[in-house]
């Protein structure tokens, strides 16, 4: 299987059409705004095809920087989505903690870029997207892959997997974590060993995201009406006693 520029740029086109569907259907900003956004890697990556391989070209540059900046601030849409997914009550109270944790992933994830080499070391060949020579989208096995120039902070993203995975588990939307990495980074380890690879086919497979969304009765199936966690601290406040 080999994927093309054609391919991303027909899914690019294909995604901000449900996106603006859904904007018309009177969906909230919380289900399109993230279809919108998740495309956008597809349409970046489209672009990238006219240049993949040429390390050292301005634009390969360019775009390999731009797909990493967008990974960064993949979090903020990630859990646009999985508030949508929980209840309103509780997505209001919690939504700007939330926002302002994802900005502090976004910040840490992107000082990953800063050529800070001597004092926060090289990244771990191995490591997603690590590399010790250059900053370059070139061929994977299928699809693009990014060398990317990266220091030794924040190793593995590990707080862009905290912001993505682990606080929308917290507040109640576990349901939607489990499609997501299903349709994500399951699907993605599956169908290439290059880890550096992976981030750019796991963006492919999350448009199957939009498959979820405009299908309204599996769209029911992803939302959660009870979490444990909302019924201990209801319980808690039961038994603490008015200070009035």
């Amino acid at each position: 299987m080999c994927w093309s520029g054609e391919a991303s740029a027909a899914i690019a086109v294909g995604g901000l059409s449900s996106a603006y569907y859904l904007k018309k259907k009177g969906e909230p900003k919380e289900i399109y705004l993230p279809v919108a956004y998740f495309v956008l890697m597809e349409g970046l990556q489209a672009v990238t095809y006219a240049v993949v391989g040429a390390c050292g070209n301005t634009y390969n540059l360019l775009f390999t920087r731009l797909a990493v900046a967008h990974i960064c601030f993949q979090p903020f849409f990630i859990n646009m989505l999985g508030m949508a997914f929980i209840d309103r009550d509780i997505r209001d109270k919690i939504q700007k903690y939330v926002y302002a944790f994802c900005g502090l992933a976004a910040i840490l994830c992107l000082i990953r870029l800063l050529p800070m080499y001597g004092l926060l070391g090289h990244c771990e060949l191995g490591s997603p997207l690590c590399s010790h020579t250059e900053t370059c989208a070139f061929r994977g096995e299928w699809h693009i892959g990014w060398n990317v120039l990266l220091n030794g902070f924040n190793e593995g993203f590990i707080w862009y997997i905290i912001a993505a995975f682990v606080v929308p588990v917290i507040y109640g939307s576990w349901k939607w974590v489990g499609y997501h990495y299903l349709v994500g980074p399951f699907l993605a380890s599956l169908t290439t060993a290059n880890v550096n690879e992976r981030p750019a086919v796991w963006c492919l497979f999350s448009t199957m995201i939009i498959a979820l969304l405009v299908n309204t009765r599996l769209r029911n199936y992803i939302y959660v009406k009870k979490w444990i966690l909302w019924d201990y601290l209801n319980s808690f406040k039961k038994t603490v006693p008015d200070a009035n």
